[in-house]
């Protein structure tokens, strides 16, 4: 019994030392060069044999590592990290003078981060109450009296949309992971949204001075002794007596 525990202590032994500790290397950001690397103070050599997509796909396969010291590390071309996921790296080493596989794991993400449930949850509040002022922007514009405020209104309205839009494009890179054409549409209509925002002053605040002018032949109607509906159909139709 007692040479049975012996040969178990052993065995547990000699996987602790035969066996890699690193499971996981990390999180990085999408379509940049990412150092792999393996520690093994004891080996000759370490090789890549595969590294897999997300997609289980594999990216290249059969690499030598280069050595230094007691770490050995092979740059992943950028070219073989733009799907973003989970990437699985497989290897083999002569630990302790036998040759031993190894294996870890990498994730790619948009950004280089890892969303978290507090930061999903801040930016789905401050979605939410982005969304509720846009509306209250569309119930004023389409119902408020002030000419000036409403024209603010709808500047105000659009950089809204805006931040809505860029808050929605984030999130989908980080959420919808397996539908990235969402983040690439809504990416698109944030860019699309940004070119507009200088025609839209502009259009603004020429409706503006316009609506100012045709209220100010109405007024000059109504002095006259016109009717306000009649003097809104004569300007608009410009016709005047």
């Amino acid at each position: 019994m007692r040479k049975q525990l012996m040969i178990l202590f052993m065995c547990i032994l000699l996987v602790g030392v035969v066996t890699p500790a690193l499971t996981t290397l990390g999180t990085f950001e999408a379509g940049k060069d990412i150092k792999l690397i393996q520690l093994c103070a004891d080996c000759t050599y370490t090789n890549i044999t595969s590294v897999g997509y997300p997609n289980s796909t594999s990216a290249i396969s059969n690499i030598e590592m280069t050595k230094s010291g007691t770490e050995f590390y092979y740059i992943l071309d950028s070219d073989y990290t733009n799907p973003v996921g989970t990437y699985t790296i497989n290897g083999v080493g002569d630990i302790g003078g036998t040759d031993t596989i190894w294996a870890y794991t990498f994730e790619v993400t948009p950004n280089g981060q890892v969303l978290t449930s507090g930061q999903a949850f801040i930016n789905i509040g401050l979605l939410s109450i982005l969304i509720i002022f846009l509306i209250g922007c569309v119930a004023f514009f389409l119902h408020g009296n002030n000419l000036l405020v409403k024209v603010g209104t709808l500047g105000f309205g659009y950089l809204l949309l805006i931040a809505i839009t860029f808050i929605s494009w984030n999130m989908a890179s980080d959420f919808l992971l397996s539908a990235p054409f969402v983040a690439s549409m809504l990416r698109i209509l944030f860019f699309v949204l940004m070119a507009g925002l200088f025609p839209l002053l502009l259009g603004s605040f020429g409706w503006y001075f316009f609506m100012l002018f045709r209220i100010k032949e109405i007024q000059s109607l109504m002095d006259k002794g016109m009717d306000m509906d009649e003097a809104e159909k004569r300007v608009k139709g410009r016709k005047y007596k």
